[in-house]
């Protein structure tokens, strides 16, 4: 891989920079008795406390903040003591195990031999069917991503002597039906950010020498995956978007953690240029979580920058502590891995060249030379609209490309078109799980300097059967020839501009056949190349989205086929 690539200049030492800031913010909301409590709720979310326990401990072995010790083997004790009683918060139990031994085996040394002792009693004493949520019983015969995490905590606390290999075994075996050909992880509805997070922590598993019955086929799986998650990562370092949890900060944190162990196993096996193709990746992916610092110190949990009471973007499962807290914790584990002797290279989100299709979580991801596109080809409803939902590339404002469409339970709304039926237009956006028949994607050109590819949807609609779309990639623009095969005589497109993003209102430019949006040093004109002569206008609506609100830009071409461009750019470029 060759690519012209700005260093990030980052290190080991920065897990631990950007871990120190969410600490220091989340100590103010330590108890007596170590939980961390939420200040929006006011109350312990989830695992915040054993996140917060191996963020904090983290800092304190790495000789950044040792007066973090007390706050850290506080909130350790407060874990441990809700698993051993199989009472965690929330019930969240499955997520406790792995951040608290982790930071037990870097404290343990540190403390009076009396209170190690307890600490031991306690990590012996976890029942894991009573302490863990997702686990097999004679009801229930499948687990998922939840027990994966259950899986790693147990495999942890097996290799410390507490405990025997029983559990992990046993549920190891019933969660390889879930893995595809490339080794991603299929959670229920497959959400983009639950194919990664479980594997994650598999990753880390391996890398402690987890050596059972199923480390072949493990070993096998997650190559496989990191290899595709590679091709999987935007220009700017993020996850894909789509589903449930899409474009929480955490979703890049792991990938730092995969990306870290990964670069460490190529490394070992002499593949130095893989090794610094992976630390590349670690790098993009932190240097996107270091982008949404809060003047605070703690994250925006969620790409926007709203006030996070407002819990805008966020799920219903969303909170200001224990995900900024887990983000931390993975952050911790990313250090704990990374090895500096390993140099940054080029990674594929440089260098491009490609395009996949992923049809299990019915993405199509698109690379040329940085530019980057992703089409969800059949959405989830409650999360996204079909279509283009992502253009992004390096060194541009990764929300002006946009960077997501809205959910089309809302409004329907990606990049894209629509057709009439009867009094009203029907976008592609709308069609989502259940109402296309069939998706076809050919790759056409992949190289580098020029991507080409083609997406053609069965969508058997009254008066529509066919749309195909082909698209264009160079490192600095994308064109999408659309052609609807049908008894239509016009089209609607429509482009989804960002209006607002929590703090920043975008400059929205109309005039004629083109459009551009601006967000501080960065922009995106949208144009209109066929049929000349067609009119975009501002529709004044704002939908909501998880990076804040957009307005539908709309115009009306004449026939069955129009091409638009995307050029994404820094102001003056």
């Amino acid at each position: 891989m060759t690519a012209s690539v700005t260093p990030t200049n980052l290190s080991r030492s920065d897990y631990l920079s950007a871990i120190s800031g969410i600490v220091r913010f989340f100590r103010h909301f330590q108890t007596a008795d170590g939980r961390i409590v939420d200040p929006f709720v006011h109350r312990e979310v989830q695992y915040s406390t054993p996140c917060y326990a191996w963020a904090a401990t983290a800092l304190v072995v790495s000789g950044m903040q040792p007066d973090l010790l007390d706050s850290a083997a506080m909130a350790l004790e407060c874990s441990l003591r809700q698993l051993a009683d199989g009472n965690p918060a929330d019930r969240h139990g499955d997520f406790f195990t792995f951040p608290a031994v982790l930071a037990y085996e870097h404290l343990r040394h540190l403390v009076p031999s009396e209170r190690r002792r307890k600490w031991e009693q306690l990590l012996r004493s976890i029942d894991p069917y009573r302490a863990y949520r997702d686990v097999l019983t004679e009801k229930k015969g499948t687990v998922h991503n939840w027990n994966i995490v259950a899986i790693a905590g147990e495999f942890l606390r097996a290799q410390g002597g507490f405990t025997d290999l029983t559990f992990v075994e046993r549920h190891l075996e019933a969660q390889l039906q879930h893995f595809t050909a490339e080794g991603l992880y299929r959670d229920p509805n497959v959400p983009m950010a639950y194919d990664h997070f479980p594997r994650h922590f598999l990753a880390a598993m391996l890398e402690r020498g987890y050596a059972g019955k199923f480390q072949g086929e493990l070993t096998e799986s997650l190559e496989r995956a990191a290899w595709t998650s590679l091709l999987m990562q935007s220009p700017l370092g993020e996850l894909p978007t789509g589903g449930r949890s899409a474009q929480h900060q955490w979703n890049e944190a792991m990938q730092c953690v995969t990306y870290e162990i990964w670069a460490r196993h190529k490394w070992r096996e002499g593949d130095k240029v893989a090794a610094k193709a992976f630390k590349r990746a670690a790098h993009l992916a932190l240097q996107s979580v270091k982008r949404w610092v809060r003047p605070s110190g703690e994250l925006w949990i969620v790409k926007n920058r709203f006030d996070p009471a407002l819990r805008h973007g966020f799920e219903t499962s969303s909170f200001h502590s224990q995900y900024n807290l887990l983000a931390a914790s993975m952050l911790a584990t990313a250090w704990l891995f990374a090895d500096d002797r390993i140099p940054e290279g080029t990674c594929p989100a440089d260098v491009g060249g490609f395009v996949i299709h992923l049809p299990d979580f019915h993405k199509v991801i698109a690379n040329a030379g940085g530019l980057y596109v992703e089409v969800d080809t059949c959405a989830d409803p409650n999360y996204n609209s079909t279509g283009l939902l992502r253009v992004h590339r390096k060194g541009v404002d990764g929300l002006v490309g946009p960077s997501d469409g809205a959910a089309a339970k809302d409004e329907p709304l990606a990049i894209g078109i629509a057709w009439r039926e009867g009094d009203r237009w029907q976008p592609l956006a709308g069609l989502g799980q259940g109402q296309i028949a069939h998706v076809a994607v050919t790759a056409h050109e992949q190289t580098p300097q020029r991507v080409v590819f083609t997406v053609r949807y069965e969508v058997n609609r009254t008066t529509v059967r066919t749309v195909s779309e082909t698209y264009e990639l160079t490192p600095t623009c994308v064109r999408v020839t659309v052609s609807v095969n049908g008894s239509v005589d016009r089209l609607l497109v429509r482009f989804p501009a960002l209006a607002f993003d929590g703090q920043r209102a975008s400059r929205i430019t109309v005039n004629g056949d083109r459009a551009t949006v601006q967000l501080g040093e960065s922009q995106q004109t949208f144009r209109i190349e066929t049929p000349k002569g067609v009119r975009l206008y501002r529709t004044g609506r704002w939908v909501r989205s998880r990076n804040g609100y957009l307005e539908p830009l709309e115009g009306e071409a004449m026939g069955n086929r129009v091409v638009y461009t995307l050029t994404p750019e820094s102001v003056g470029e």
